[in-house]
């Protein structure tokens, strides 16, 4: 794939997450641009991993379900690029977007996570994610494994009552 082509493919890409106007799978995404023969799956599936290394979209895995979402990098590229889109691909992105129906993935997401830290503890991250916007995004450090995967549990389940309860005393 030459350069000039390879730039094209991966403003495509990036204006598809900007329609949508919320995270895709790459399997959302290369239907469109494999089933009207833009890209070949094995070319397509080099331009994320590319687009991702380079900054231009971030992915967030849940389950065994990974999700593309646009970062900064790829606002500016796609800014600069977006004029050299013909207004014909334009508009089958738009419609290939506007005609399914998929359900926005992230209204409201919950998010745990822990990694051990240099001090050999866990710090654990917990979010509440709307729209794209953190609405909490807490980092506790515990002592243990076993508590950083608890504490995860329990965000889980108890995360309304927990963010209710700190935004009650928060403003009290």
């Amino acid at each position: 794939m030459t350069n000039k082509l390879t730039v094209l493919m991966k403003t495509m890409i990036l204006k598809m997450l900007t329609t949508a106007g919320f995270e895709l799978t790459a399997s959302q995404m290369g239907e469109f641009m494999i089933e009207n023969d833009y890209v070949s799956f094995f070319a397509f599936q080099s331009l994320i991993y590319e687009m991702e290394k380079d900054g231009l979209i971030g992915a967030r895995t849940e389950g065994h379900t990974t999700y593309y979402h646009i970062e900064e990098a790829g606002k500016l590229s796609l800014d600069f690029f977006e004029d050299r889109l013909h207004e014909d691909i334009v508009g089958e992105i738009e419609n290939y977007i506007r005609g399914k129906e998929w359900e926005k993935h992230e209204e409201v997401s919950v998010r745990s996570d822990y990694t051990l830290n240099a001090n050999h503890e866990y710090s654990v991250r917990l979010q509440v994610v709307e729209n794209g916007m953190a609405q909490i995004d807490l980092m506790i450090t515990v002592p243990s494994e076993a508590v950083a995967i608890r504490v995860c549990e329990q965000w889980e389940k108890e995360n309304e009552v927990i963010y209710g309860y700190l935004m009650q005393k928060l403003l009290c």
